[in-house]
């Protein structure tokens, strides 16, 4: 008896729910565009004075005035040669790079036909230098080196019938009139060797490269890096530190490989008296409904859709925006053979980095269609299914970002960088259903320190 009334339920119920047709709800009532927003990486360039005084040091000919030529002499009437005795100290001062050296002076024989360099220098100092340091836009430091003091480590002096006679004025004078060359000399070696293009392109090349956010629906964050920005150079005992900046705009696309993208070369580098070192990630998404379409029949495909014990299958699934929602369209057959609509506002879930649509729910045609008591098993079901079907992650590898930053950087040649991240977290800022695609903005929070340390 109780089969019988259970069957007999079963088939007034069907025959109700294939009597009804619910309408489709309008494709109208879609919120306002999100505007384009700036995202920005940024860190502290740091690398140890050592790493500038070794470059210094390399690329300063020992012989700063006065070079040998080819057959070894040296040039002019009064032969005068500056080499350095030691290697460049460096150090960081009252906002400036002090540079020492102990350097020797030749002098041939006054008046002497004989242009060839004596063995042994006729004096010696400690000379002292100071620089301002800063970046250029052609991705240099540019040093612009002045002479500061000296003293004499040996006085040049000259053993003349029985008594020294000092030649400190002429050395003084020699000094004086060569010293601009030593200058240059100097800040042409830090223009040369300390590049910062070479240590930031590859980071450059790298955040241009599509990032895979969503396996399942093949969802990848496009970064278009459009400038870079320095900061005044500071310093400490250990180190110089250049602030920078990258700032770049995001889009998405769903694909099932990897998306082409335009390769745009480095820019000049902008320079401001000061830079924020926060890393502000404004993550525009934009996710067509036909990609969302177009994936949903890939999923469903694949397997059979089964609901309530069986009793009902979902054949396919699709989504439009309408109603400042987005609306999901489900076609099903069993126990009720039709279509279906559920409506829900998609939001983004900060515990697991989704994007998902919550409070998932029929329309109201297709709500009344079965009562909510006989319905409530595949209500359930449905609603269940078809959420799960539509959340798409978007913050897996997007909190990957730094690190992936960081690895660019350990891909130069030649070149080690060490990266600290003290914060990172999504704020969720906007999401916006537009007439073909949901558009969402994600605000990710993060504080980069970036050392180089050998360039």
């Amino acid at each position: 008896m109780i089969r019988f009334l259970t069957g007999l339920a079963t088939v007034l119920l069907m025959a109700q729910c294939q009597q009804s047709k619910p309408k489709a709800p309008k494709a109208e009532g879609f919120d306002p565009p999100i505007p384009p927003t700036l995202s920005y990486v940024a860190g502290p360039v740091t690398f140890p004075l050592q790493v500038l005084k070794d470059k210094i040091n390399q690329a300063l000919d020992p012989v700063l005035i006065g070079k040998e030529t080819s057959d070894g002499k040296v040039k002019g009437i009064v032969s005068f040669r500056v080499k350095r005795l030691g290697p460049v100290r460096v150090q960081y001062v009252d906002q400036q790079v002090v540079m020492s050296a102990p350097l020797q002076m030749w002098l041939t024989k006054p008046f002497s036909k004989d242009t060839t360099p004596p063995d042994k220098p006729f004096c010696a100092m400690e000379v002292n230098f100071r620089t301002p340091v800063s970046v250029t836009s052609n991705w240099r430091i540019a040093s612009h080196t002045t002479f500061s003091d000296y003293k004499w480590l040996s006085k040049p002096e000259v053993h003349l019938l029985g008594a020294n006679i000092s030649l400190t004025n002429i050395a003084q004078k020699i000094l004086d009139k060569h010293k601009t060359d030593i200058e240059q000399a100097i800040d042409s070696a830090v223009h040369e060797k300390l590049r910062l293009d070479q240590m930031v392109e590859p980071t450059w090349r790298d955040l241009q490269k599509p990032m895979l956010i969503d396996k399942k629906y093949g969802l990848w964050l496009i970064p278009n890096p459009v400038s870079v920005t320095a900061g005044k150079v500071g310093g400490d005992r250990e180190q110089l530190i250049v602030p920078l900046r990258i700032a770049f705009e995001t889009s998405t696309k769903l694909k099932p490989e990897t998306p082409e993208y335009t390769k745009t070369p480095l820019p000049s580098l902008q320079k401001r008296e000061q830079v924020s070192l926060v890393s502000d990630l404004h993550l525009m998404s934009f996710i067509p409904y036909a990609d969302i379409n177009r994936m949903l029949a890939i999923t469903i495909n694949k397997q059979d859709k089964k609901l309530a014990m069986g009793s009902l299958t979902l054949k396919s699934a699709s989504v439009y925006g309408g109603q400042h929602a987005l609306i999901v369209k489900a076609d099903v057959k069993g126990l009720f053979n039709g279509t279906v609509y559920l409506r829900g506002r998609p939001v983004f879930d900060t515990l697991t980095n989704t994007l998902k649509v919550d409070s998932l729910d029929f329309d109201g045609e297709s709500g009344s269609i079965l009562s909510k008591k006989a319905g409530t098993l595949w209500h359930d079901s449905l609603r269940k299914l078809l959420e799960e079907l539509i959340t798409i992650k978007l913050g897996d590898d997007i909190a990957d970002l730094p690190q992936k930053i960081n690895e660019a950087f350990e891909k130069g040649p030649g070149k080690k960088t060490d990266m600290g991240i003290s914060t990172f977290r999504f704020v969720p800022q906007k999401i916006a259903i537009r007439p073909d695609g949901i558009q969402a903005l994600i605000h990710v929070k993060s504080t980069v320190a970036l050392r180089v340390d050998t360039l």
